[in-house]
């Protein structure tokens, strides 16, 4: 028997392990609402380690989900960054679009509204700098498409200037501020006569041969007189300011600010015949003057 006990020792000792445990279970499952000291002493002992497990399984699932989240999170702020762009781009092109249009549709409607006119559109392609820091523009027309020289260029709000240089396929442009420029005007509330001058600057000109006798204000507006061989009669050309009239001398004095701003022309119509005056008539004569 002792024997028998040896031999199967590990096997008896697996089984009452075994049935230790079941046997408490089925003597206390009539009374699970009533726990043991055992049982008490166990929940106690284990109680810490079942929320440190607890805690850990949770923050886990828990920084996972977070993970898993926040990369889904990252993923779409990419995706709405980069179609945020897109439309921001597609809304730029619009509004540059509805802009040349407008501009185009200005143009059109001042080539309309002179039918004894010819016009001919043309873009800026080149600003640079000349002899003594003036600025030239350069149209995509030169003399294949009809341009010439000292042919106006306009836009709808009035003179840009005149063609200076001709080339095959470019022009260039003397603008109106130009200190080379010269355009004889009539002042259009009292058709007084006066010649603009640029001065340089692109925002500025200046008013000579005004006699001091004429009604003039600040805030007049000048328009082409027709009258010195290249601008036809009624371009607007700028508004009086700054009006300073002496005691003494002749002329009145006043600054121009042009109708225009060079910097911004991006389309013009170069007018290449209107009714105006022959070419052989002297440009910016002073008022009394004769040839």
């Amino acid at each position: 028997m002792f024997q028998l006990i040896k031999r199967y020792r590990e096997l008896l000792l697996v089984a009452a392990l075994l049935v230790l445990p079941l046997g408490v279970f089925f003597a206390h499952a009539k009374r699970a609402d009533d726990p043991s000291r055992v049982d008490r002493a166990i929940l106690w002992v284990t109680r810490p380690v079942e929320w440190v497990v607890a805690r850990a399984v949770t923050g886990s699932l828990e920084a996972w989900s977070g993970y898993v989240a926040l990369r889904h999170a990252h993923d779409q702020a990419r995706t709405l960054s980069r179609e945020n762009n897109m439309l921001r781009m597609e809304r730029d092109a619009l509004l540059q679009e509805r802009a040349e249009n407008e501009r185009l549709r200005r143009l059109l409607s001042l080539e309309q509204g002179a039918p004894d006119r010819t016009y001919l559109g043309a873009r800026v392609i080149g600003v640079r700098l000349g002899p003594s820091g003036r600025q030239i523009l350069t149209l995509d027309r030169g003399s294949e498409d009809g341009a010439g020289r000292n042919m106006p260029v306009l836009v709808a709000d009035g003179v840009v200037g005149r063609i200076q240089a001709v080339t095959t396929r470019t022009s260039d442009v003397l603008l109106l501020v130009d200190t080379y420029s010269s355009i004889a005007v009539r002042v259009e509330r009292t058709r007084a006569r006066a010649n603009v001058r640029g001065t340089g600057k692109p925002d500025g000109a200046r008013l000579e041969y005004a006699l001091r006798s004429e009604d003039m204000i600040e805030g007049d507006v000048l328009v082409t007189s027709g009258t010195d061989g290249i601008f036809p009669r009624g371009l607007r050309v700028g508004k009086v300011t700054q009006l300073r009239r002496s005691q003494h001398g002749l002329f009145q004095e006043a600054t121009v600010v042009p109708s225009v701003d060079p910097t911004r022309v991006e389309e013009a119509l170069v007018l290449t015949s209107a009714d105006r005056a022959p070419e052989t008539a002297p440009a910016a004569l002073a008022p009394g003057k004769t040839p």
